[in-house]
């Protein structure tokens, strides 16, 4: 059974923000990956997706680090991907889900069964 992966990132601004991957994307050598905004429910255990991100994914020494796609031409290649193969990607609210950290420790797990 395939997992939904969430993580947090701290922005610059110190606030962390919640993400689900969905897809990694390799354009012209670049690696990217695609995934929802994640918001937890105020009063409840429940997960909402919001919009859609893109990060550019750079791996150094086997840590990988999240960067914004800044550059307009940039951003339009990885939607344009997107759009070809947003179709074909299939999310199953009903899957096993993990929450990582920004340390990528497991934060929360939740399975069916």
């Amino acid at each position: 059974m395939e997992r939904l992966e969430f993580f947090t990132i701290t922005g610059e601004d110190g606030k962390e923000y919640n993400f689900m991957f969905v897809e990694e994307l390799k354009i012209e050598g670049k690696k990217y990956w695609v995934c929802y905004e994640a918001f937890k429910e105020e009063d409840s255990e429940d997960i909402v997706l919001g919009d859609t991100v893109a990060f550019k994914v750079n791996d150094e020494k086997g840590e990988i680090f999240l960067d914004a796609v800044e550059d307009d031409d940039e951003l339009e290649k990885v939607e344009e991907e997107w759009k070809k193969i947003m179709d074909e990607v299939d999310i199953d609210e009903d899957e096993d889900f993990i929450m990582l950290d920004s340390e990528n420790n497991i934060i929360k797990e939740d399975k069916d069964n």
